[in-house]
């Protein structure tokens, strides 16, 4: 599913809340320089943001954590939905393919997704302009894939230990993730 918005205002509006948390004190658990933690938490926020105007369309109440980070070094969450925690995570897109069910996606084990009722797993691509939301899955489930080091699908090395497994895992269909949210 594909995300209609400006990408462009989106990046802005990201970069700026990007700013403001790694200022405040958002937690480095890559030692990264301040440019590539601002980068870093750009991308995550432009899921985020992009996640925040898809209930908004949908008329989905929601409620964000925007605490500031001087007194801890992570937020609670991303939504908490009819008290149900989820997080949005967004990759960038580097290749010109479509995503699909084979690639793999690495969630960090330190994150501990079983804290999560859901987890929301997308896509930024800079080239096409889009931000895009392949599915969900419950953060307990998450919590059930093996932990590796490196991509199974690209080769490349995570930087922490990662919960891995394969796009195909996620559910697609958005309504199901709703119906779940308010079952109880």
């Amino acid at each position: 599913m594909i995300t209609a918005l400006n990408l462009n205002q989106l990046k802005e509006e990201a970069l700026q809340r990007a700013r403001i948390m790694v200022e405040n004190g958002l937690y480095s658990r890559f030692r990264l320089s301040y440019q590539e933690r601002v980068k870093k938490a750009q991308l995550g926020c432009i899921g985020e943001l992009a996640f925040e105007k898809f209930l908004q369309n949908l008329g989905i109440p929601y409620q964000l954590d925007r605490e500031g980070f001087e007194n801890r070094n992570t937020d609670e969450f991303d939504f908490s939905i009819n008290n149900k925690i989820i997080d949005v995570k967004v990759a960038k897109k580097s290749t010109r393919n479509n995503p699909n069910d084979s690639w793999t996606y690495g969630y960090p084990e330190e994150q501990h997704p079983e804290r999560k009722d859901f987890v929301v797993i997308g896509w930024v691509d800079f080239v096409k302009n889009e931000v895009g939301f392949y599915g969900w899955l419950t953060g307990e489930r998450i919590a059930r894939f093996p932990v590796v080091e490196q991509n199974s699908y690209r080769g490349y090395r995570y930087l922490t230990p990662n919960h891995e497994f394969q796009w195909g895992e996620m559910n697609k269909n958005f309504g199901m993730l709703f119906h779940e949210i308010y079952r109880s």
